[in-house]
């Protein structure tokens, strides 16, 4: 199995006015088992041998990051769609934290194509994550994209 670590910005607690004061977002993450053509908006990853593409859609701006006004916990809604609904290859793993000090991310909820990223919120801070993708069709591997997680 093919292990794929993928992720996007999320901007958390930033000014009011930002973007969602309420609920909870959803972020979209699209993998391909092809190159992106160049003007896709994909983003291209080499691993073992194999070039894959992903995009993030959602959020603010759609393309992944998300803004949270207020200091109270927020969670983030995360989603793999698969290329086509009949191809299950491709299954989210685990989901780590990096720069996270103050301890306010965690990963919760996880389904084959879904899971939650809480966030405290209760201090400022920057952090990344990273999303791992499971391909069922080929030996592990793993690929770090450092997107940030931002409390202000």
């Amino acid at each position: 199995m093919k292990k794929i670590m993928l992720a996007a910005a999320v901007l958390i607690g930033c000014p009011v006015g930002s973007a969602f004061g309420q609920g909870s977002p959803i972020i979209n993450l699209s993998l391909h088992d092809t190159p992106s053509n160049g003007s896709d908006g994909y983003t291209d990853i080499d691993a073992c041998g194999s070039t894959y593409s992903y995009k993030y859609s959602g959020g603010t701006g759609n393309g992944g990051d998300v803004t949270f006004t207020g200091r109270r916990p927020v969670t983030v809604v995360l989603k793999l769609n698969n290329a086509s609904s009949s191809d299950r290859r491709y299954t989210l793993g685990d989901v780590t934290f990096e720069g996270d000090g103050n301890h306010q991310l965690s990963w919760s909820g996880r389904a084959p194509t879904n899971g939650v990223i809480n966030d405290k919120n209760d201090v400022a801070q920057t952090a990344s994550y990273k999303v791992m993708v499971d391909d069922a069709t080929k030996a592990s591997c793993s690929i770090p994209c450092d997107p940030k997680i931002i409390n202000q």
